[in-house]
């Protein structure tokens, strides 16, 4: 595998580490809750996007370059399973832990939604009122709000960035058995 996929897939495989790591965070008892989390997923969007764009045209290229063949779905799957086994046990511990995240986003999840802060005062719909009234909350209601939104935010981010880091490595994997010299055909038979 050439380091080239080694440090895209790790970048991209960080980027869900990292944020399976900030969704941990909100369980600790008594921890703020991040504030202005917007710029933040922004800036880290704006850098998935393009690794992304990147894992898309290389198995776009590779695809090419070996006549179509990439697409075949039992091909990527042995590319799957060439992956060494720590590979295997991080990439299902990352996705398990990103799966834990949004059960755990969605196991918290009361009757009330869209925490807003004005000038001191807390509210949030009533979910379980008809009319979906806002009604006024705690602060401590408000907290767990917030860091139940972002627990779900993170956990999504972390999910995708796991998947195209995963994506990649199995690119990765495909373009190192292409470059492979091929036996003559006389061999086959």
């Amino acid at each position: 595998m050439r380091t080239s996929y080694k440090i895209h897939a790790g970048l991209q495989l960080g980027l869900g580490v990292a944020a399976m790591l900030v969704g941990a965070f909100t369980f600790v008892p008594g921890a703020p809750t991040i504030t202005n989390t917007g710029p933040s997923l922004g800036v880290t969007f704006a850098f998935l996007v393009p690794l992304h764009a990147a894992t898309i045209c290389r198995g776009i290229a590779l695809d090419f370059r070996s006549g179509g063949s990439v697409s075949n779905k039992s091909l990527q799957w042995s590319a799957l399973r060439a992956l060494p086994h720590s590979v295997h046990v991080f990439l299902v511990a990352l996705g398990l832990g990103g799966a834990a995240l949004l059960a755990a986003a969605q196991a918290d999840e009361g009757s009330l939604t869209g925490g807003e802060a004005h000038r001191g005062h807390y509210d949030a719909v009533d979910t379980s009122d008809p009319y979906r009234t806002r009604i006024e909350i705690t602060r401590s209601e408000y907290d767990d709000l917030r860091k139940q939104n972002q627990r779900t935010m993170v956990a999504v981010f972390g999910l995708i960035a796991a998947g195209g880091g995963t994506l990649t490595l199995v690119i990765a994997e495909l373009d190192a058995a292409s470059r492979l010299p091929t036996p003559p055909a006389s061999e086959w038979a």
